[in-house]
């Protein structure tokens, strides 16, 4: 049997907002806010650009929602 590999998800800012049942003002918020802020982790630089968006790999964003406490409870 063939082994299976997962592969990261990448996500928009739509995505993320989805993901963490938050609006896109949201995560735009958390973009602009952390990006100077020194007391607390920056969002993640995205790791791309597709047809002039930005793009994260969902495991990073996840795992930084929950460093954060930024994560909703589902």
């Amino acid at each position: 049997m063939p082994e299976i590999v997962e592969r990261p998800r990448p996500v928009a800012v739509s995505d993320i907002a989805v993901l963490l049942g938050v609006s896109i003002n949201t995560v735009n918020a958390w973009r602009k806010r952390a990006a100077g802020a020194k007391q607390v982790e920056p969002f993640p630089p995205a790791v791309g650009k597709v047809a002039g968006a930005d793009y994260w790999w969902a495991d990073e964003i996840l795992a930084w929602a929950k460093r954060t406490g930024r994560i909703r409870e589902q």
